[in-house]
């Protein structure tokens, strides 16, 4: 399982514009409904603030992992945000945001979806992958970084 196939440029947004919390998952759940891959995207905000109400999912070093799990899917899919401002999620070390991985997986995707998360925690837990990623000019490079991340791994 690599994280690369969970993902695509469409649905990667290096300029997100919003300040805290909702917006941001309003302007990442844009990317997943002008893909069609949720039918409704107010019910899919609806979804992940229910989540965050239990807990943020503001992780610390300038990243959050918003995930959640949802019949508003049929399979897992990762969607990328970058900030360039930094923005208030909340986050354990309340320190601003400027990753954000949001992860949606169908309600059956229960095991996959947590290797998911864990890989994703253990990716970002390299300095130098959070460096490349706040870099990233392009989707491309994004993907690219990744991809090369799992490949040393997986060596």
């Amino acid at each position: 399982m690599r994280l690369s196939d969970f993902i695509s440029k469409r649905l990667i947004n290096l300029n997100l514009q919003a300040k805290g919390k909702k917006e941001t998952l309003e302007e990442l759940t844009d990317l997943l409904a002008r893909q069609r891959i949720i039918p409704d995207r107010e019910k899919m905000v609806n979804v992940l603030l229910e989540r965050e109400s239990l807990g943020s999912t503001g992780v610390g070093n300038g990243i959050a992992i918003p995930h959640t799990k949802t019949d508003l899917v049929k399979k897992i899919t990762i969607v990328f945000g970058k900030s360039e401002k930094g923005i208030d999620f909340d986050s354990l070390d309340k320190n601003p945001v400027y990753l954000v991985f949001l992860i949606i997986a169908p309600e059956e995707a229960y095991e996959t979806y947590l290797r998911v998360l864990a890989r994703i925690s253990r990716l970002l837990h390299e300095e130098k992958i959070r460096k490349g990623l706040r870099a990233a000019q392009s989707p491309r490079q994004v993907i690219n970084l990744i991809r090369k991340e799992e490949k040393e791994a997986e060596e």
